[in-house]
């Protein structure tokens, strides 16, 4: 849910700080022998004071706000790697996130060649019926030149958007067109959804996509699953999968829709933080059939709430590998001029009374060195107890054996997908290959496409890459240094033009349609299907 600041200003800090006290201890000896009590004395007064003292007796001029930006960045990074101080203009891109909508036009960007594209048209943007289409290059917003123009991504987003009511006159240069036109659009609220897609696998199975905790994440999935339910689901995957996590009231949200009344989803605690206890409310949509959570390394957080509050109440599967293993909370205090900090206020325990907080005793570098280490350890394993580093058993509530200290270990583990031949693909996959090819073909052909193409039902069921797509791929490999293996794109033509499609779909219909494509090719969705028909 949060993010690292650079460690370099705490160094610049200490040696700053030891300095001081070797002044304080030269100069002002007699005046602290006379302060028996200052070693005592609150955090908050010991920094005031050598903040002051920097400010009237350092010898050059400062610069006051970014220091104090580093002194709280300091501060932050000796307590754990969550803990986290956010400028104003960074906690107002948090809080959009948070959430689930921004004020703009509507446009998925594209950077590439120097130049700024429309990747995509959000279908129930502002900008839906402009005359925008994928793959047009912007020039210019208003005043300001975006195509050549060096800004970097978050300076053209600022530029695009804006206050809701407000109008972008945008500059646009179509493919095939031999003069540019303006485009003016009126600037509106865009959702951002966080259940990228639902639907039905096969006649029983239901499936939920969720990428990350918003405050509209629970209503969002409870109107999934009252669509899945209408459709006559009797089986359920929730896909959490490089989810990060977010909410913490939105993971509570969505457990209470698929545990039965009076189930303990999670409790917290801390120091300053009385116990709460929560418990799924009657109502629930989803609390009987059967059920699949589906976890990987980069799941974190309020996922790992779910995935926990599923498996302790012995409710359903978790399915995947080990999750990354992130058991504290954050509140936000603002600092009144727009800025916050993510302060850690309590740790949160699942049903069983586990904490999943990997150990951050040794910094925030070896924090996160463990995790990348871990990662390792699991794709060489087939259990799901690799790396176990708390043997301390908690038992669920039909008593199976769990474990704590470092993530939701699941019930049934999924190993790396693991072949020699993969390398050159993923490579191919890994440098853009595929997502420029994609996106070239689509600026070549946008206007074509949406006129073939214009649902994403008509898009899925007739749409196939054709070979000369393909080829260039192996062209634009070839042009960044990754020589053509035959046997690797003979065995995985299919995984190519698969990813090839999502990514033209997600262009002309948004990105739920890149997860409906290539489920039909995700091995671990379909190994979860099998365990549930179990």
């Amino acid at each position: 849910m949060t993010t690292k600041s650079n460690n370099s200003g705490a160094g610049w800090l200490i040696i700053i700080a030891m300095v001081l006290g070797m002044i304080l201890g030269i100069m002002f000896t007699p005046w602290l022998s006379r302060t028996s009590r200052a070693s005592s004395a609150p955090l908050g007064l010991k920094v005031e004071r050598v903040t002051q003292l920097v400010e009237r007796a350092y010898v050059d001029d400062i610069d006051a706000a970014t220091l104090s930006e580093r002194i709280i960045s300091a501060i932050l990074d000796e307590l754990d790697p969550h803990c986290h101080y956010f400028s104003a203009q960074a906690l107002a891109r948090e809080e959009e996130s948070i959430r689930g909508n921004f004020e703009g036009i509507g446009v998925v960007l594209k950077y590439m060649d120097d130049s700024v594209f429309v990747n995509s048209v959000m279908p129930a943007g502002p900008a839906a019926g402009s005359g925008l289409v994928p793959g047009d290059k912007l020039l210019r917003v208003d005043s300001t030149d975006l195509s050549g123009s060096g800004l970097e991504p978050d300076q053209v987003v600022s530029h695009i958007r804006g206050p809701r009511g407000t109008t972008a006159n945008l500059l646009v240069q179509s493919y095939g067109q031999s003069q540019p036109h303006t485009v003016s659009v009126a600037r509106g609220v865009v959702s951002t959804p966080s259940v990228a897609y639902h639907g039905m696998l096969d006649e029983g199975t239901g499936y939920i996509r969720v990428t990350r905790f918003a405050e509209s994440t629970g209503r969002e999935f409870h109107d999934a699953l009252a669509d899945l339910v209408q459709r006559r689901m009797k089986r359920l995957i929730v896909d959490l999968r490089g989810n990060s996590g977010g909410v913490l009231e939105s993971a509570t949200d969505m457990a209470n829709e698929l545990l039965p009344r009076g189930s303990v989803i999670v409790y917290t605690e801390g120091a300053h933080s009385r116990r709460k206890t929560v418990r799924a409310n009657a109502g629930g949509l989803f609390t009987t059939g059967q059920l699949a959570v589906v976890i990987d390394e980069y799941s974190a957080s309020a996922s790992e709430i779910v995935a926990g509050a599923v498996q302790d109440n012995d409710r359903g599967l978790v399915v995947g590998r080990r999750s990354f293993g992130k058991g504290l909370v954050q509140r936000q205090f603002e600092l009144g001029d727009g800025s916050a900090v993510w302060l850690t206020v309590a740790r949160y325990y699942t049903p069983s009374g586990r904490c999943i907080q990997r150990p951050y005793d040794r910094g925030t570098d070896e924090y996160y060195t463990e995790f990348l280490n871990r990662m390792f350890e699991q794709s060489m394993t087939d259990t799901a107890l690799a790396s176990l580093n708390d043997s301390t058993p908690y038992y669920t509530l039909n008593g199976r054996t769990v474990y704590g200290g470092g993530g939701i270990y699941p019930d049934h583990f999924l190993p790396y997908f693991t072949d020699s031949l993969l390398a050159y693909v993923n490579r191919l996959h890994n440098r853009g290959c595929i997502d420029r090819t994609a996106f070239r073909y689509t600026r070549a052909n946008a206007a074509t496409l949406v006129r073939q193409y214009p649902t994403a039902d008509s898009f899925t069921a007739r749409f196939n890459p054709p070979q000369s797509l393909i080829d260039s791929v192996v062209a634009d490999g070839q042009a960044n240094g990754i020589a053509l293996d035959r046997r690797s794109l003979d065995k995985y033509r299919g995984f190519v033009a698969t990813t090839l499609k999502a990514y033209i779909g997600e262009s002309l219909h948004g990105d739920g349609l890149f997860t409906r494509i290539v489920l039909d090719n995700d091995d671990e969705i379909s190994r979860t299907r099998k365990l549930l028909a179990q």
